[in-house]
């Protein structure tokens, strides 16, 4: 099945974190070389913003640094209409208000893939609704 992750799972994921268990690290990578792992436009958004802000150093531009994410087998699901709409309606399952966190839970809704996440938030929303999957990144 294919993986969408999460923005704080990549950042976690290409800073080699603890926090990434060793048997999701090995099936992400498998996953790369066949194109089973993805994350929404709007990730890039957020770890431009993190990086303008000096939250995290990129070491580079960051047009080149998403370029080098999707030259590594990184696929990026775009952002069109019917998913920014689909994103607010997430609000009526009682779904918070974080815009990025909304796209990208819509896109895990509309794709059908499994998302990984650390945000406890958006864990706790999928325990009741059950509307996506979600694959444990600490495993």
């Amino acid at each position: 099945m294919s993986v969408l992750l999460d923005t704080n799972v990549l950042l976690r994921l290409l800073s080699d974190s603890r926090h990434v268990g060793k048997t999701f690290k090995h099936d992400i990578e498998a996953g790369l070389d066949d194109g089973n792992v993805a994350v929404s436009a709007v990730t890039f958004m957020e770890t431009t913003r993190l990086h303008h802000d000096r939250r995290i150093d990129l070491g580079c531009h960051p047009a080149t640094w998403r370029r080098e994410r999707l030259m590594s087998g990184l696929r990026e699901i775009p952002i069109d209409g019917d998913l920014a709409v689909e994103s607010v309606l997430l609000m009526n399952s009682g779904f918070h208000r974080d815009p990025a966190d909304q796209l990208i839970v819509a896109t895990a809704v509309q794709t059908g893939m499994e998302l990984a996440t650390f945000d406890s938030a958006i864990q706790e929303w999928v325990s009741r609704t059950h509307l996506i999957t979600l694959r444990d990144p600490t495993s």
